[in-house]
């Protein structure tokens, strides 16, 4: 097995993977045959450990200060103190949720599948692997993105919409040379 960290967001498993199980949880058992993995992810600096202590942290500050002026005779400030924490404590929610987004691609000698979503498999794709392309398709807009595919006969999906213009290129590279590749095992 050969792990190889291209950027910060995609992680490259060729083989049989090892992951974190957060990545390894929306893809299916690990079968017999050899797969190589392709688990894109987004630049996730804050953990949920670290989003919970820094919720608790600008509690506890804002309820001290928000009681200290309570007691002063200001109690408007208690109930606007708490509006702030709540405001703060769906941000963080949601920034941790956005942070477990993952696509998955999974190739293997007959087949490419594709799976994404937050915790769990929201979207898949599959695709036999015979005539199956791989296109970065640049955009029509002057300062557009450009779009990484996968697609057989017309039908496909987009992939990597997170990554930057330099990584979404060295992924479909990476991609191109594995889906042309005439076994998983070489």
């Amino acid at each position: 097995m050969t792990i190889v960290y291209i950027p910060v967001r995609v992680y490259v498993i060729e083989h049989e993977p090892y992951c974190h199980r957060s990545q390894i949880a929306m893809v299916d058992a690990i079968s017999n045959t050899p797969t190589r993995r392709l688990v894109i992810a987004p630049n996730a600096s804050l953990t949920r450990a670290q989003a919970q202590w820094c919720f608790l942290a600008m509690c506890g500050v804002s309820f001290s200060v928000a009681l200290f002026f309570m007691t002063l005779g200001l109690w408007p400030v208690l109930p606007f103190a708490g509006l702030e924490m709540a405001a703060l404590g769906t941000a963080l929610y949601a920034s941790v949720k956005a942070n477990s987004y993952r696509e998955i691609v999974s190739i293997t000698d007959e087949r490419i599948e594709i799976v994404a979503g937050t915790a769990k498999p929201e979207r898949q794709w599959e695709f036999p692997r015979l005539l199956t392309q791989v296109r970065l398709s640049s955009s029509v807009h002057r300062n557009g993105r450009s779009r990484l595919l996968v697609t057989r006969h017309g039908h496909g999906c987009e992939i990597g919409a997170l990554l930057t213009e330099e990584e979404r290129a060295e992924v479909a590279e990476r991609l191109k040379e594995w889906v042309t590749a005439r076994s998983i095992e070489s």
